[in-house]
């Protein structure tokens, strides 16, 4: 029979269970004739399931499916594409992204000469980009002491610039942009030795920004921030999130859109135009900030509480990036031989904070970069657990980058989330520099810590980014967890170990199930069970039989969050 006959059999047959079930519809959405992974703990396989209104309302085989539609449900012939929970992006920056979707995207991998010709290709597309903006360069690409004011000027001096490096944590300003934000040789550190102004030999800043702290003033005198611009910025970005499957993510930091962002956020979940779920948290980096930290977290709570966005976390920033040189390490960095990083926030101060928040059963999401910062963060995890046993608090420590193998196990035996960005798994040349052959053969000890009980889960971070606009897709994500290397590249090195390598059932979960743990939704999504909201997404393909390194090729075809189809893919086979 040919697939005409086939098709036209199929629907004759549809025809006839949609004639014997009435006129009336209970059913929204019928999806039948797939692969519907549930993800939940049975580990089925089914064929079909059905949406009644945002809910799930039946998952198993395609006749008792076809049996609930009538005459008003849509029906989705998935033709043997494989349906899973919406995808969770456990660490973003959904706002914060917002003010630099028209600025230049700028990659890791480009030399200096490459980030400045990059930058004048951009300035000529853009004659009225005021500031000009950027994201995605590699600091060490300009050496050790990062990039100049100088180096900026001979690309744009009419107009301030700020470009953000691809790890968030420093920016490049160029002479104007000091200048409008009063940075001179006589301006202090905002905080010495953590978030401060590079200098030179006379102690005139550089114009390279290390850490938050230091990049604030020139993004509040540059008015890089505004409602309208945020207003204009979003519907394209969510409907990114939606084309790659995203239907729920916690924001790790609304760091320069603060107020602003909350303030969007609620008012497009209010107009039902948020497509995304977000769980959002209050970002915190600096020692000044700690003491009334709960209780500013507390009214956020109150003032932000709907289905689609809450803010309920508290994310505190321990260290900042290897190649910023502010990871915090246990021993000391190889290059600059013997440099120590400061913490952002102090240990004692992060213990006693974090015992705080278990009291009043809060979620912590503690950012550690270093194997230093990482153990910090155990260490109060531990004293919190200790202090208050039965605390309901979650706690996540995220990116792990480097993780002292007696710290692995701590994981599990203190019930922590290990959260990281998998597309960040290129081969990492300036780790394997600063920090040693020892310290880089123990980045991302993913597998080790999955198999010794805890759970693990995967995030873009974006717009902090190795590989640009594709580190928003969970499909690269889930790739590079498997692989440890460039995305489609078998012959690429691995990031070592290559025994860290996820399972690609590891990796799914790491953006369904166990991400919604995370996040605190594990009894309304991550899993598609009758009565959870419908959050699914459809691929075009079956990720578990797909060669790895072509997991980042598979597309979506449809995204629903809480039973609204909010993408389909106009290509695809019933598009």
């Amino acid at each position: 029979m040919g697939s005409r006959a086939r098709s036209l059999a199929r629907s004759l047959a549809i025809g006839l269970l949609l004639s014997s079930n009435g006129v009336s519809a209970a059913a929204d959405w019928v999806l039948h004739n797939g692969f519907v992974y549930t993800m939940d703990a049975s580990a089925q396989r089914e064929t079909a399931l059905v949406i009644e209104g945002d809910k799930i309302a039946f998952v198993g085989d395609d006749k008792a499916a076809l049996r609930q539609a009538g005459t008003g449900t849509k029906i989705i012939d998935l033709n043997g594409r494989a349906v899973f929970p919406g995808f969770i992006d456990t660490h973003i920056h959904i706002m914060d992204t917002l003010p630099l979707v028209d600025g230049a995207m700028l990659s890791p991998s480009q030399s200096a000469e490459e980030v400045l010709a990059a930058l004048a290709q951009h300035i000529a597309d853009n004659p009225e980009q005021n500031p000009v903006l950027g994201a995605g360069f590699l600091a060490r690409a300009f050496g050790i002491d990062g990039p100049t004011a100088k180096e900026l000027d001979q690309i744009v001096s009419d107009r301030p610039a700020l470009i953000i490096d691809e790890g968030g944590h420093t920016a490049w300003a160029n002479s104007m942009a000091l200048a409008m934000a009063g940075i001179s040789s006589e301006s202090p550190d905002p905080v010495p030795g953590a978030h401060f102004f590079q200098r030179d030999d006379e102690g005139v800043p550089t114009g390279w920004l290390v850490e938050g702290a230091a990049i604030e003033p020139v993004m509040n005198a540059l008015d890089v921030v505004s409602m309208p611009a945020l207003r204009k910025a979003a519907p394209a970005f969510l409907r990114e999130m939606s084309r790659v499957g995203l239907t729920s993510a916690f924001d790790a930091g609304m760091i320069e859109t603060a107020d602003l962002g909350r303030q969007l956020a609620l008012e497009l979940a209010e107009q039902e135009a948020l497509p995304v779920r977000i769980i959002a948290s209050l970002y915190v980096n600096r020692p000044s900030d700690l003491e009334t930290a709960l209780e500013r977290l507390q009214q956020l709570d109150t003032d932000y509480e709907h289905p689609y966005f809450d803010v309920n976390t508290l994310k505190l920033s321990l260290d900042g990036t290897v190649e910023a040189k502010t990871a915090v390490t246990l021993e000391p960095y190889v290059l600059p031989e013997g440099h120590v990083a400061t913490p952002l926030l102090p240990a004692p101060e992060v213990i006693a904070t974090v015992i705080e928040a278990a009291g009043i059963d809060r979620d912590l999401h503690l950012h550690a970069i270093g194997d230093g910062a990482v153990n910090t963060a155990l260490n109060a995890v531990q004293a919190a657990r200790e202090a208050y046993p039965k605390t309901a608090s979650r706690f996540t420590i995220c990116h792990i980058e480097v993780v002292n193998p007696a710290d692995i196990l701590r994981f599990a035996e203190l019930n922590v989330v290990a959260q990281t960005t998998p597309t960040w798994f290129e081969y990492d040349y300036v780790a394997l520099e600063y920090l040693g052959r020892e310290r880089f053969e123990q980045l991302y000890p993913l597998a080790s810590i999955r198999r010794n009980g805890a759970k693990v889960t995967l995030g873009s971070d974006y717009p902090v980014t190795w590989i640009g606009v594709d580190a928003l897709n969970p499909m690269f994500n889930i790739e590079m967890a498997v692989t440890r290397q460039r995305a489609g590249d078998p012959d690429y090195p691995v990031q070592s170990l290559v025994s860290e390598r996820l399972s690609v059932d590891q990796a799914l979960r790491a953006h369904t199930v166990d991400a919604a743990w995370q996040i605190g939704l594990e009894e309304q999504i991550g899993t598609i069970e009758v009565g959870k909201l419908a959050d699914i997404v459809v691929l075009e393909r079956d990720p578990y039989f797909a060669p790895i390194h072509s997991l980042h090729e598979i597309r979506v075809d449809h995204t629903f969050s809480g039973g609204r189809e909010v993408f389909k893919r106009r290509s695809g086979p019933d598009g």
